[in-house]
């Protein structure tokens, strides 16, 4: 089994992410977006990345719902994070033993996503799913510059 990108691992993600916005609740839309931008913070002006810069990372966002999806079903279970029904759907925060877990991370890189965590959230902090997907937008057209191939001509022009 490869840990990276497994419930679990993703699951620390969305926790670090859930922590850090409480007392406000997330949907997993939101979720996805600020997951993307943990790990890809240097693309919105934030600290560097903590995963390399690859093309194509944007189609990423679907795979990552459902890594998501998995790693709040490891969060329910395990009593760390919650859920609930709001005016607008399902909503997810961090349970009352969430601090706790986390600070029971000792490492490195769990400081480098509490770190990401908190820039992400502060950053982004109030913004709903439509403004966060607008922000994420801009960010996700220069990609598509950056990995942009010139149309060959077949006129034979150039």
């Amino acid at each position: 089994m490869n840990p990276l990108n497994s419930a679990l691992e993703t699951g620390v993600r969305v926790l670090m992410l859930l922590t850090a916005a409480f007392p406000e609740r997330l949907d997993l839309n939101q979720l996805v977006l600020l997951d993307h931008g943990l790990l890809h913070s240097a693309d919105l002006g934030g600290p560097p990345s903590l995963h390399p810069p690859i093309p194509i990372r944007a189609s990423g966002l679907g795979v990552r719902r459902e890594a998501i999806e998995a790693g709040l079903d490891v969060l329910i279970r395990a009593d760390l994070a919650c859920a609930g029904l709001s005016a607008d759907g399902i909503r997810y925060w961090a349970g009352e033993r969430a601090d706790g877990f986390i600070g029971l991370l000792d490492s490195t890189y769990a400081a480098s996503l509490q770190d990401r965590a908190l820039w992400v959230i502060g950053r982004y902090e109030g913004l709903d799913e439509e403004s966060l997907r607008r922000e994420f937008d801009t960010a996700v057209s220069h990609w598509a510059e950056e990995f942009h191939y010139p149309a060959v001509s077949t006129d034979g022009m150039g």
